[in-house]
């Protein structure tokens, strides 16, 4: 027998029976709270909006994005500058400063928010060349953490999808924070509802 034979059945022994089944659900009671997930947005760099309609949202961009700067939107009640599916390559997305998506639900424990291939619209390197990200997301679409989104993805049956949770973000060993290094400089989560 040889060397790597003998360490991994020793290993195996030493994990004893393996589980087979469903995992068993968390022993904690895990809440939707809207309260949690502005304060943990807040904890990782995003800026949070509060509306009750698209009309307001569309005013704060009005307000707050450069005039002449180009926007890219996936969400036909808050139109951008950049008409997505007349680019066949999403190099011409390069220099985009804003782009608008819709986030299908929230995760409270991280701020974190699920898009998929609805959401992203024909580019799906849009979130990470555009400047600044304005996701919106209804009240009532949070979950609590990252199990109960796990089993929601699993319902919704897309392709691609992903988890972006506030501006992008990176450190050194020396603890110097860098916003911006690898995508968005700037995220901002509009709450509707």
């Amino acid at each position: 027998m040889s060397s790597r034979s003998t360490i991994l059945n020793a290993v195996r022994e030493a994990q004893g029976a393996t589980a087979t089944g469903p995992l068993p659900e968390s022993s904690f009671e895990a809440t939707v709270s809207l309260t949690d997930f502005i304060a943990t947005l807040d904890l990782i760099g995003a800026r949070v909006m509060r509306g009750a309609t698209l009309n307001e949202a569309k005013t704060w961009l009005q307000a707050n994005v450069p005039a002449g700067a180009p926007i890219a939107s996936v969400i036909p009640g808050l139109p951008g500058t950049i008409d997505l599916h007349t680019l066949s390559d999403p190099h011409q997305l390069n220099g985009v400063h804003t782009a608008i998506f819709h986030a299908r639900f929230g995760v409270c424990e991280n701020g974190a928010v699920w898009m998929d291939e609805a959401e992203l619209g024909p580019h799906r390197v849009l979130p990470m060349i555009a400047e600044h990200l304005f996701i919106v997301l209804n009240v009532g679409d949070l979950v609590a953490n990252m199990h109960e989104a796990y089993v929601r993805i699993g319902k919704i049956g897309t392709g691609f999808g992903l988890f972006l949770a506030g501006p992008s973000k990176t450190a050194d060993i020396e603890q110097c924070l860098v916003i911006g290094a690898h995508g968005a400089r700037g995220a901002t989560v509009f709450i509707v509802g």
